[in-house]
């Protein structure tokens, strides 16, 4: 693992780390990496004059990542939400997309969460060092006591499954996603509650050069502007992998988006 240094990492060092989180970063079966924000970051480089490989992209565990792309000079994340104590910790690129974040339980316990507050009633499964967690812990002092920290999203839900934790809170497609990759039923799971939708960016580590991220960004800019149909490139990758339905917020009744 690197350390922190005061020299700008250059964009030709960049390494991007992966952790499951379909339909933005999915990992297939024969270990390629795929999903909407490597097609972006593709379209985003070469829109800033930069070169994508795939070798540029590494798989990693996702508990751990955050952390390592912190000390770790020339990395980044292909996606981060952008929180006010992770503001100054690294730079950003984004925002690149939007996602739902929910908590699940099993249908046979018939939990109700009607307020934040239900949660201190659980045992929940977070992923360390995750948006998620990060959100909850600063919202509801005290709640680490009832946190069950596990290093994935597929650990998650297989200890929802074995009935070792009464919740789970994570991303809302990424959890359906890998329900069908666990061959779990997704009838067994209850979308109880709907959180805040959190943005999504590319995170890099502090050292790595502004030139490099204003170029970054300022190609992401551009793929986001409006063409005359109304629809920009961004949109255009955008919605090979998401639709545009709006969830409401708060209380829901079924285990539909």
């Amino acid at each position: 693992m690197g350390v922190l240094t005061a020299v700008p990492v250059q964009s030709d060092d960049i390494r991007f780390y992966a952790g499951s989180l379909a339909p933005m970063i999915q990992l297939e079966p024969d270990g390629k990496i795929t999903g909407f924000s490597v097609d972006l970051l593709k379209e985003v480089l070469a829109e800033a004059g930069e070169t994508f490989s795939e070798d540029i992209i590494l798989k990693t565990n996702w508990g751990r990542a955050v952390h390592d792309v912190e000390v770790t000079p020339g990395t980044a994340l292909l996606a981060l939400t952008l929180l006010p104590d992770r503001q100054d910790r690294f730079k950003w690129v984004g925002p690149i997309n939007e996602i739902q974040i929910g908590v699940f339980g099993r249908k046979a316990d018939n939990l109700v969460i009607r307020h934040t507050d239900d949660l201190f009633k659980y045992r929940i499964a977070m992923v360390r060092n995750t948006a998620p967690m990060l959100m909850l812990v600063n919202s509801l002092p005290g709640i680490e006591e009832h946190i069950v920290k596990v290093s994935s999203i597929r650990t998650q839900l297989r200890i929802l499954h074995a009935g070792r934790v009464d919740l789970i809170i994570q991303a809302v497609k990424a959890s359906r996603h890998l329900m069908q990759e666990e061959g779990l039923e997704t009838e067994e799971f209850s979308l109880l509650y709907l959180v805040e939708p959190t943005r999504l960016y590319y995170g890099f580590n502090k050292t790595t050069d502004d030139e490099y991220i204003t170029r970054l960004q300022a190609a992401l800019d551009r793929l986001k502007r409006k063409a005359v149909d109304g629809r920009s490139r961004y949109d255009r990758i955008r919605a090979k992998y998401f639709s545009d339905e709006n969830a409401t917020l708060g209380p829901v009744q079924s285990d539909g988006d």
